[in-house]
């Protein structure tokens, strides 16, 4: 397909656009982080200033932050393998086996990424506070899983769609069974996928905010919740290091983006196709 020189300057001049209209809040975030009081409660905001990392010393040297940081890990941690352990084998049984209401039960799955969150978390919060796991990391990462299945079924059903059910029957003529197959061809052969969805697991699971405000309060504080609390008062907010703070917990965002972009972009481009 060909297009015209004015379509292709607009095309360009429209990514331009868009670039700086989703970069701008981000790199005026890092001036801030970068900026001392004096600087950053100028009006109007100074472009030119001399830069200091007294922001990010105040975050690094706070503990509060390095426990929501450890409490953002091991929470994203368990939601994540737990949606992995549960979503893999029930997306190759939704994909591969033949029963009774297997749409109506992969249509349910996906309906629970579509309520409202406010209907699944107050259920969740009476049977966490009556077994005792009310405001634990374990609590907020079985929640997650909730967050992260529907996501996790649905992209590696493409997957497992597109490997040839012939290489598994193959396997089972020469007397695999059924762990042997999962184990040595489906798994390896879905290996993109299955990346693909813990990455994308991660991000539902990092940011997330609205189940750690309501299932936790003193022992356990994920990155987001910290951020809404600890840098805001009454009066006045704390914008140098917030934004530190900010960037910092976006960090580990960045770096999964980055190391698994070509399987981001392919997965959810074949979910897009299918």
């Amino acid at each position: 397909m060909t297009h015209s020189p004015l379509a292709r300057r607009i095309a360009i001049a429209w990514l331009v656009f868009a670039a700086i209209f989703f970069m701008a809040p981000v790199l005026w975030m890092a001036l801030q982080s970068f900026k001392s009081p004096l600087d950053f409660n100028v009006v109007p905001p100074k472009i030119l200033f001399t830069p200091t990392l007294d922001n990010y010393r105040a975050v690094l040297g706070n503990p509060a932050f390095l426990s929501a940081f450890v409490d953002s890990i091991i929470v994203t941690a368990i939601g994540v393998g737990l949606g992995l352990l549960l979503g893999v084998p029930f997306s190759y049984a939704l994909t591969r086996f033949d029963f009774r209401g297997k749409n109506d039960i992969a249509h349910f799955i996906l309906s629970t990424k579509m309520l409202p969150a406010v209907v699944i978390i107050v259920p969740l919060a009476r049977v966490f506070d009556y077994i005792g796991l009310l405001d634990t990391r374990l609590a907020l990462g079985i929640a997650h899983v909730l967050l992260v299945l529907a996501v996790v079924v649905w992209v590696l059903r493409t997957f497992f769609q597109k490997i040839p059910q012939e290489v598994e029957e193959a396997g089972i003529i020469d007397g695999a069974s059924w762990f042997r197959i999962m184990v040595d061809i489906v798994l390896p052969m879905a290996r993109p996928g299955i990346v693909t969805v813990a990455g994308l697991a991660f991000l539902f699971s990092w940011n997330d905010l609205f189940f750690v405000l309501t299932l936790s309060s003193f022992n356990v504080q994920t990155l987001p919740a910290f951020l809404t609390t600890e840098y805001t008062g009454y009066l006045a907010v704390n914008w140098g290091e917030l934004s530190a703070a900010a960037l910092l917990s976006s960090l580990p965002v960045v770096v999964i983006v980055a190391l698994l972009r070509r399987n981001l972009v392919s997965g959810l481009a074949m979910g897009a196709v299918k």
